[in-house]
């Protein structure tokens, strides 16, 4: 309306505010929809033009600004009533709404999901390596790296809705990977030191433990430019999730879990993994650690 109204004077900038107690808007009103359907502006007024619609912009949609938005409606309701003479006031949907709803049923089954994950997690690790020690020692790290994840995004004011459940899911994930990869290296490490725990840990850590490093390293520089580069909110927040997550889980995977196996010295890791033996058979072992099969 106001639009119209610069045009139709002209282009004057001085006629783009609009006097709402003065007849001539409400006639612009009725001129900018003359000779079109009334269902084009059906976002804005209903077909007889006699009730409309008020929307409210906010700046983000953090559970803060939810939570102060939704509280405003329910007080505005509560002024006004909800029972009135031929019609009743109910709270209505909308990108405000929506979001709440969907950030309810994250609060409700966010560690519904984390425990289901780290459920499965369990059974797999204590099944692949006949020990449910192994399970748990894996799932240490795993967890932690959850938590410090949570304090991040908490520091940086993200807030955890559906698609950051996603993304904790994936960490859970790129997680418990660098924690096999550094388990089974020191269950194999361990017969070739002759059970020195010390000698086993060092020895693996400084051959796929560095594997770990040089991996994660990479997906880091590769992730890190969405944060800076992109103009999407959600690809940048993702970008810094992915880069964080990955950060986090590397360095409590190369720390943490050596040291949990050093505290607690689990019996499975003493125990000759039988597919490691098929594998190497008669073979002889090179001095940097890498299996080399003898012929």
């Amino acid at each position: 309306m106001s639009e119209a109204n610069r045009l139709w004077a002209g282009g004057n900038p001085q006629w783009l505010p609009l006097d709402l107690n003065k007849r001539a808007a409400y006639t612009t009103g009725m001129a900018v929809m003359f000779g079109s359907s009334p269902m084009n502006f059906s976002h804005v007024v209903n077909f007889v033009a006699q009730n409309s619609t008020v929307s409210l912009w906010y700046a983000d949609n953090k559970q803060e600004t939810v939570d102060h938005a939704l509280a405003s409606a329910r007080k505005a309701v509560d002024q006004v009533g909800v029972d009135h003479p031929g019609f009743r006031i109910r709270m209505a949907s909308g990108l405000i709404a929506l979001q709440q709803a969907m950030n309810n049923v994250v609060h409700r089954y966010h560690w519904l999901v984390f425990g289901l994950v780290n459920l499965g997690i369990a059974v797999i690790a204590a099944i692949a390596y006949r020990s449910f020690a192994a399970a748990v020692l894996l799932l240490i790290p795993v967890n932690l790296s959850n938590f410090l994840q949570l304090a991040v995004m908490k520091t940086m004011g993200i807030g955890l809705d559906i698609n950051v459940t996603i993304v904790a899911v994936m960490g859970i994930g790129i997680g418990i990977d660098y924690g096999i990869y550094l388990l089974s290296r020191i269950r194999e490490e361990f017969h070739r030191h002759s059970g020195v725990w010390e000698a086993t840990i060092e020895a693996a850590l400084t051959t796929t433990g560095k594997a770990i490093m040089f991996t994660a390293s990479i997906m880091l520089v590769g992730i890190a430019p969405w944060y800076f580069l992109s103009e999407l909110k959600f690809m940048a927040d993702m970008g810094l999730l992915l880069v964080v997550i990955m950060l986090i889980n590397m360095v409590l995977s190369l720390v943490v879990l050596p040291l949990l196996v050093w505290l607690i010295k689990p019996t499975f890791i003493r125990t000759r993994d039988e597919t490691t033996d098929i594998l190497v058979g008669k073979g002889q072992v090179a001095d940097d650690g890498n299996r080399v099969a003898g012929l």
